[in-house]
């Protein structure tokens, strides 16, 4: 179920956003397809929180393994926004691939892998299988600095909803308890950055995904 941070794409009359960067997934199916992966995100506040010394990775890089960046992955590089990360070459490179209030209205790029594309004719109870990172911004002309935006926008629950992080050292907020998936804001000099990673896949990959999410998270910066 998506709530109000997170909606479902709309099928042939998606609007782009001031990007005009939409995927064109457009399928009639395409909705229900993707609740397997889609991230379930509470209407979310925010109160102004300064970020400690002692903050969160969020690459949860104590382990080798995810801070280690295999040889052969590839690297999205967007230069008009200013950042870049490593994805494994089987990976596919992407506009958006998951709608957000933040995302609706930004310039998105995103990577992502599809374990189970269920057939056209099976039906809402047979869900995607896919994981994805995907990165949004939004130039903070339009919408204010990280602590404004959210602050306009989360209202008094973001200090229980929200927790400091730092984002291979650049100040960032991570939605709490999120499980599989994670929604993180940070900013460049110029841009509001919006991360949503997710992952629905079966219990027997969903290791090997975990690991290559945190990597994935581990490479960008900003």
């Amino acid at each position: 179920m998506c709530l109000r941070d997170c909606r479902c794409p709309r099928a042939s009359n998606e609007r782009a956003g001031t990007s005009g960067l939409v995927h064109q997934q457009h399928e009639p199916h395409f909705r229900r397809r993707l609740l397997g992966a889609i991230i379930s995100i509470t209407a979310l506040g925010l109160t102004v929180m300064a970020v400690p010394a002692d903050v969160v990775d969020v690459a949860n890089g104590s382990s080798a393994d995810t801070r280690t960046i295999p040889a052969h992955w590839q690297q999205l590089e967007d230069a008009t926004v200013g950042f870049s990360l490593f994805h494994p070459p089987d990976w596919a490179v992407e506009e958006r691939v998951v709608s957000t209030q933040f995302a609706d209205g930004a310039r998105c790029r995103s990577v992502r892998f599809v374990d189970f594309e269920p057939p056209a004719d099976s039906g809402a109870a047979a869900p995607m299988q896919q994981t994805f990172v995907q990165v949004c911004a939004m130039p903070k002309a339009h919408v204010g600095s990280l602590d404004h935006y959210m602050r306009r926008v989360y209202g008094e629950s973001f200090d229980r909803t929200f927790t400091p992080v730092d984002l291979n050292g650049s100040p960032a907020y991570q939605a709490k308890g999120t499980g599989n998936s994670r929604t993180i804001f940070a900013e460049t000099d110029n841009d509001l950055i919006q991360i949503v990673a997710a992952i629905a896949t079966s219990s027997e990959r969903l290791a090997q995904r975990q690991i290559q999410v945190q990597q994935i998270l581990g490479s960008l910066q900003l």
